[in-house]
């Protein structure tokens, strides 16, 4: 919030409005982290993504919910420098 509150605004918004861009269009290795005890947002949101997005991976994590799927992190982290060329 030290900018300003745009960003979550902005996170805010694209809940209820159209997104400037189709998931299809994403080409870049996109790895979606979702926890199956998630009370926030439904995993079926993650595997929605995850089939539309031709670029993606999800690691459903069963026993994980909206904050501690974030346990994750490290592993994620390598996963995406792995796919990107920064690993």
């Amino acid at each position: 919030m030290e900018s300003g509150p745009g960003p979550v605004v902005g996170d805010n918004l694209a809940y209820v409005s159209p997104w400037a861009f189709s998931p299809e269009q994403t080409s870049v290795p996109v790895l979606f982290l979702h926890g199956g005890q998630d009370r926030v947002i439904p995993i079926s949101h993650g595997e929605w993504l995850a089939r539309h997005c031709p670029s993606a991976a999800l690691w459903a994590r069963p026993a994980d919910g909206h904050i501690s799927v974030l346990g994750s992190a490290t592993a994620a982290m390598a996963w995406l420098g792995e796919h990107t060329g920064h690993g």
